[in-house]
């Protein structure tokens, strides 16, 4: 998969992986790349039948400290029942490694490799409910969390485009996708402070981050987005993906039975065709930034497309 900004990733290789391996006694090792996710590096590592996953942190992507919380919340998350791969220490008792490389340094951590597969299209109800259910039960730990760590917790004061601008010139010479270029730019929905908020994954997508096996959820990966946020913002995140992957039915059924787990107040309903317009938008500045010679039109059409029908959603 591109990257958003390929030139903070590493270029990694045999001897850097055996460097950070040893830290976990790993020497007889093969890997690859996994080909997820537009910001890290992740791979898949196999040593003696067992799997594991590497990761390393896209330079200046995030602080030691954000590293500390997005593993600890996970470990919150874990201990709560909720499938989340378990993160090694190595031996110096360390979640993650530090490993400076010509003069540069890059966070590396060690995780379980969760066997299963991303979502398809055409999910049945049976897992549709047991993602919605999960992802309402982590909104529950994720405002629990924010009460247990000592941070400085500032609210979401607003929606609004922060990618927009790095598109110099569009891909495409098509006046639909300008006119919807510059809606981006202008969008921006102001917050009611009121809205609940925790801390969230906010990217739970049906194309990486939920691992799936016997349908049912067997992994919940790459929280590099946890931020204290609005719980809607992260469940209106994921109704968005599943109004563009399944259609509206669908999209009724997964509020519905994430309702059976944590009921939405009426400022939470009011709020979702925002988020779920704002996470259109942002979806087509990432489409627009990895554009190439072989995508096709239809990624950003459908988009077009479906800002038409956000506005009248019924929640």
């Amino acid at each position: 998969m591109f990257k958003l900004n390929p030139e903070r990733n590493i270029q990694i290789n045999q001897e850097i992986i055996s460097k950070f391996l040893e830290l976990y006694d790993i020497s007889d090792f093969t890997f690859k790349s996994i080909d997820e996710g537009i910001s890290n590096n992740s791979f898949l590592i196999e040593s003696n039948n067992k799997k594991y996953v590497l990761r390393v942190y896209s330079q200046d992507r995030k602080t030691n400290d954000e590293i500390l919380l997005e593993i600890k919340f996970q470990d919150y998350l874990r201990d709560n029942g909720i499938k989340i791969p378990l993160i090694y220490k190595n031996n110096k008792d360390e979640d993650f490694f530090v490993l400076n490389i010509e003069d540069k340094d890059w966070q590396f951590l060690l995780m379980e490799f969760v066997e299963g597969n991303s979502i398809n299209s055409n999910i049945d109800r049976i897992l549709i409910s047991d993602i919605a259910q999960t992802q309402a039960r982590m909104h529950l730990l994720g405002i629990q969390f924010s009460d247990l760590v000592k941070e400085d917790n500032n609210k979401w004061a607003d929606l609004k485009d922060t990618m927009a601008n790095k598109i110099v010139s569009l891909p495409v010479d098509n006046s639909e996708v300008s006119d919807f270029l510059e809606r981006v730019r202008a969008y921006k929905y102001i917050l009611n402070p009121e809205l609940p908020h925790g801390y969230n994954h906010l990217d739970l997508d049906f194309d990486g981050n939920i691992i799936v096996l016997d349908n049912k959820v067997n992994g919940i990966i790459d929280f590099d987005d946890l931020s204290y946020s609005p719980s809607v913002v992260c469940l209106g995140c994921s109704l968005w993906n599943i109004l563009g992957d399944e259609g509206v039915e669908s999209m009724n059924y997964y509020l519905g039975e994430y309702q059976k787990i944590r009921p939405l107040n009426n400022l939470e309903l009011e709020t979702l065709p925002n988020i779920i317009t704002f996470r259109n938008y942002v979806i087509g500045i990432i489409r627009l930034l990895l554009w190439d010679e072989n995508t096709p039109l239809s990624d950003i059409e459908d988009l077009i497309k479906l800002e038409e029908k956000i506005p009248h959603l019924k929640f």
